[in-house]
């Protein structure tokens, strides 16, 4: 790792309390990321008996660390911004059907007609081609017909596998409370923010590969802390006090640097890494046997990791996705693809960080509270004019339906099963578009379409990711 830009870290863990830190263990390539917080500030100026002496700078109010991830969009880790965009998210084994009599009844029982095996289903697709469960009593046989123990519902399996799961989630989201610790690496440091949630995201196609583009908000950031007193080395527990801590955690990995002589060493020469004990406080670490004496004004900064990553090919466009549109989104299931030559899908999240006087440490001059101000739903799809078929529907204002389903490598522990994104959109609207040309040109169509709720439906969006991950 280095100060080559394709040489740094993303990473991420979700956390169990909001706001405070864990240790991050799941790396993500990424493409970009402009995460940041501005460390604000603001004049007071004072009238007194002189002017050379009414000016003073007050520390402001710091805006919740903000910023965009932007990754291409692969099988395996992008379950874990799912989870954050929609806050909650449903995983099982995945059982493709056909032929369902009626709905399956979330929490009964499924038993196959032919295996005699039974599993529990935690999640049932509302147009009736998939059903995800767990609690498998052994291996079902494809093709045979299941039947719901409650419902009396019945449908035909397509093939199961105990390996392969499928993780659902729709939006729009019942809260944001679900937060993640995230991390940037970078040479000699690391860049870590607490509370964060993924509360919007951008899906686009560039090159042919799938880019989700992620809008972040933290709660705060970890960039570095400052030593406020003295402490010698020596064998032992040791406590260091500090003016922030919220973003550290107890076993993380800390360099100390400072200024005039650089990053100091430890037990050894040129080792320069030490370990966190615990966290007791906002203003506290210990430390066992602490290895280097520590000066007030001495910077700890959290040490880059090993990264290590469990990634597969990024789901593709052209030769790997299908996009159909129906008057009804099951319609849409069975359509024929249509001709779209690109295609945007934009989820946001309205969030509106608010500021508290609730302390007085560094920590408290980040946002007290994050809520939830609105959703909003809004698409293009792009492709050459050739009739007035979609004007018409401009013009009609006709409902519409949208399905994506991109599909990727076979899955190595099951080769018959593919990895899968199948995005699905029930209400769409086209909003105001026009055909455009230019010299020596095709009429091109750039329709821009809003999104509703749809209460037939249950759901404004809804996104499945289809990998051999048990759990996100």
């Amino acid at each position: 790792m280095g100060s080559y830009s394709r040489t740094a870290y993303l990473a991420l863990k979700k956390e169990t309390t909001e706001n405070t830190a864990v240790t991050p263990d799941v790396f993500v390539p990424f493409l970009s990321e402009s995460i940041a917080a501005e460390l604000a500030n603001s004049f007071s100026k004072s009238i007194v008996g002189s002017r050379s002496l009414n000016y003073d700078i007050i520390k402001h109010a710091i805006p919740a660390p903000a910023g965009e991830i932007t990754l291409n969009v692969e099988p395996q880790e992008f379950g874990h911004f799912l989870r954050g965009l929609a806050g909650a998210i449903s995983t099982g084994n995945y059982f493709p059907i056909t032929s369902l009599s009626a709905d399956f009844t979330v929490g009964e029982t499924v038993t196959g007609g032919t295996s005699l095996k039974t599993a529990v289903v935690v999640g049932t697709s509302t147009e009736g081609d998939y059903v995800l469960v767990n609690t498998m009593s052994g291996a079902f046989t494809d093709g045979e017909t299941i039947t719901g123990g409650t419902s009396g519902s019945t449908a035909t399996l397509t093939k199961a596998d105990a390996l392969i799961y499928g993780h659902e989630v729709t939006l729009p989201q019942t809260s944001l409370d679900f937060t993640y610790t995230v991390e940037v690496g970078y040479d000699n440091e690391v860049v870590r923010y607490t509370g964060v949630r993924f509360h919007s995201m951008a899906f686009n196609q560039t090159e042919n590969i799938i880019t989700a583009k992620i809008s972040v908000s933290a709660r705060a950031q970890f960039r570095g802390a400052r030593v406020t007193e003295a402490e010698t080395s020596g064998a032992g527990a040791h406590t260091v006090l500090l003016d922030q801590t919220t973003g550290l955690a107890a076993s993380d990995t800390i360099k100390v640097y400072r200024r005039g002589t650089g990053f100091l060493d430890f037990s050894a020469a040129s080792v320069k890494t030490h370990t966190v004990a615990s966290v007791p406080d906002e203003t506290s670490i210990t430390f066992t046997n602490l290895e280097t004496s520590l000066a007030v004004d001495d910077i700890i900064v959290l040490a880059p990791q090993t990264d290590t990553y469990t990634v597969e090919k990024e789901f593709t466009w052209a030769g790997g996705s299908v996009l159909r549109l129906g008057t009804t989104i099951t319609a849409a299931l069975t359509t024929a693809a249509d001709y779209i030559e690109d295609f945007e899908l934009n989820i946001v999240n309205n969030i509106e960080p608010r500021h508290a006087a609730n302390g007085i440490n560094h920590v408290d001059r980040y946002p007290a509270k994050v809520f939830t101000a609105g959703f909003d739903v809004t698409g293009k799809i792009m492709r050459t004019y050739t009739d007035v078929t979609y004007l018409d529907k401009l013009r009609g204002l006709e409902k519409f339906a949208l399905h994506l389903l991109s599909t990727g490598e076979a899955i190595t522990v099951a080769a018959d099963f593919s990895y899968l994104l199948d995005i699905r959109v029930a209400d769409c609207r086209h909003l105001p578009f026009q055909p455009s040309i230019a010299e020596d040109d095709l009429l091109n169509q750039d329709m821009d379409f809003a999104v509703l709720p749809s209460l037939d439906d249950g759901y404004t969006v809804k996104i499945l990711l289809v990998n051999d991950s048990d759990s996100y």
